[in-house]
Parts: C-alpha cells; structure tokens; sequence
C-alpha cells in the first residue's frame, strides 16, 4: 500500500484520476486533491503522503516551483501533463515517471509500481535533485539519474563513456563506475544524442569525445578512453568518420 495526494488545477481531471485509481488500483490509498500549488504544499505537508501526483502546469506556477518550496522531499512523484515539451525530458533524465493526460490505467499500474519500489529504495531525493539541476541548467542537462538493481546512482554526463545494449538491460562505463540498468539502450540514445553520443552499432552508444582511436579495416572498431574495443557496424562507418574527422587518430 501507498498513501499518496493528486495536485491538479483542473479539478475535472483531477477527479478523473481519483475515480480511476480507487476503482483499479487498491494499492493506492488517497488522501487528497489540491488544485494549486499553495494549496499542494500545504497537503503534502499535512498529509505526509509518500506519493504525489503532480500536474506540470499550474495556474500560475508549475509542479517543479512547488517542488522547490519544499526541503525535505521524501514522496515519490508522478507528473501528469497534457503538453509534451521540454520539461518531459528533464523529467526522463531524473528517471522520474510522468503521464500524458488522458491517463491510460496500464500505465498508471506501471508508474505506481515504480513508485512503491522507489519508496523501498530510498532514493528519492536523487531523483528530485536532479531533476531541479537540469531546469536550472536552461536545457543543458548535465546528470543523468540510472535505475539500478541497486537504486538510483547519479552521474555527470561527461563521465560517461559509453553504454552496452545486453538484452533489454544496458551496461554504462563511466570514469568512476560501471554500472547495468534495466533501460533499454534506445532510451539513452534519445536522450543522450545531443550531449555529443552516437550509437555506432546496434550495441553500442559512445560519447565521441571518449574516442581515442578508429580502425578503418573489415573488423572497424575504435578503442575509447578507458581502453575497451568497441565495435563499429558497417552501417556507421561513413557517419562516424565524419563526425569525427578533427578528433581522433585513424587507423588503417
């Protein structure tokens, strides 16, 4: 079970929610809806619920302004919009779940259990903080939040070097770590892409920076910073060298 507040301007969507939780999700106990975010705060702060689900736009303030209004964020929160824009991906790169509105029940089990698992980890407030870092950070996004078995760990983008496909997991070898997630190497590749990433095979998406060496040959590969080979598909080859005509040594 999970105690949890829906915090929604539109109070018709709000009890939208409502209904669609109590009549299929028991494990969901509600114990409120606010349609503010001054009225948000003061429920999440009365109630103690361990999850909010929090509407991006309100009124004349946003879900990430009350947020940031709150110093002890020990919820985990599920934001429901109905505008796709920017703000979505900050919220992927914090490993957060969001819902497009109309809420789908099938996702919203799915985000809900996310939720209690992320209760039983204790990692919250990573989550959280990397989330208010990349709006402050005007859409450059620097960290990046990874689900593990393990929790949440946090790391620079920078560090990344590059990330391994192995089945629906992916390995990630940064500079300091190297560690497996249950996200699929699509998801890294559309967020990563325009941080300087390119996936040069199916298996493999590398930081072009962390390249130091390519070989031009039938079996194309390039040797990255931490000294691992890693394959170039044939598909790739004209692209990469392309893109990395100023930064590496090229061998035949």
């Amino acid at each position: 079970m999970i105690t949890a507040v829906i915090i929604d301007d539109e109070i018709k969507k709000a009890n939208y929610l409502k209904n669609v939780i109590e009549k299929g999700i028991p494990s969901v106990v509600l114990k409120g809806i606010a349609t503010s975010a001054e009225e948000g705060i003061k429920l999440i702060l009365n109630q103690q619920p361990q999850l909010v689900f929090l509407d991006i736009e309100l009124q004349t303030s946003t879900g990430f302004d009350l947020l940031n209004q709150i110093k002890d964020i020990n919820f985990s929160v599920i934001f429901t919009t109905a505008h796709e824009h920017y703000a979505l991906k900050a919220i992927k790169f914090a490993a957060l779940d969001f819902l497009l509105k109309p809420i789908d029940e099938d996702e919203l089990k799915l985000a809900v259990n996310k939720a209690i698992k992320q209760q039983a980890e204790t990692s919250v407030n990573k989550n959280i903080e990397v989330l208010i870092n990349n709006l402050n950070q005007k859409n450059t996004h620097k960290k990046i939040a990874i689900s593990t078995n393990t929790g949440i760990i946090v790391l620079e983008i920078k560090d990344i070097i590059y990330c391994k496909s192995d089945g629906p997991y992916t390995t990630i070898y940064s500079h300091t770590t190297e560690l497996v997630s249950s996200t699929h190497l699509k998801e890294f590749e559309n967020l990563l892409t325009e941080f300087g990433f390119f996936r040069i095979h199916k298996s493999y998406l590398v930081n072009l920076s962390e390249i130091k060496k390519y070989k031009k040959s039938e079996d194309a590969h390039v040797i990255v910073s931490n000294t691992h080979r890693v394959d170039v598909s044939d598909k790739k080859k004209e692209e990469l060298i392309s893109k990395l005509s100023s930064q590496v040594i090229f061998v035949h």
